[in-house]
């Protein structure tokens, strides 16, 4: 019972730290990548609170790196791990340039949107970004200030 306990309180808290950085930036964002490291490593992939976890994170991909780059330690891909253990790959992902096929099932659909929509935002405007500690998009001029 104690071996099931601990598994089953690992995705949870997988769960839970996300909803708290994301919600309400409040968290650590290099441990939520430990985390799903964890959850790896305890064959928890196909938990219901993993997947939908999983799902919020690819969503906030840019938010989530900006929150980490804040962060007491900021982490960067880890080019050393495989592209199948995407958490270690997220500013790639970020970018639209981490081969989809290496994601879950459950992820591809998500990915593929959002990646056409993060190219298509920049195509539009080179200088563009979203600025999600406001919650709004900001678009710059080449002078790189701010218009209204």
């Amino acid at each position: 019972m104690g071996e099931l306990k601990r598994k089953l309180d690992t995705d949870y808290v997988y769960f839970a730290e996300v909803e708290m950085l994301l919600n309400y930036g409040i968290g650590y964002p290099d441990l939520i990548i430990r985390l799903r490291e964890k959850i790896h490593q305890e064959g928890l992939d196909d938990s219901v609170y993993v997947r939908k976890t999983d799902r919020k994170l690819l969503q906030n991909v840019h938010r989530f790196i900006d929150l980490l780059d804040s962060s007491d330690e900021p982490l960067t891909d880890d080019p050393t791990q495989p592209p199948e253990k995407w958490w270690w790959h997220l500013r790639s992902i970020a970018k639209g340039r981490h081969p989809s096929l290496t994601l879950p099932e459950y992820l591809r659909e998500v990915y593929r949107k959002r990646r056409k929509y993060w190219k298509q935002r920049s195509k539009e405007n080179p200088y563009f970004y979203i600025n999600y500690s406001h919650g709004r998009d900001m678009g710059f001029t080449e002078g790189n200030r701010p218009y209204r």
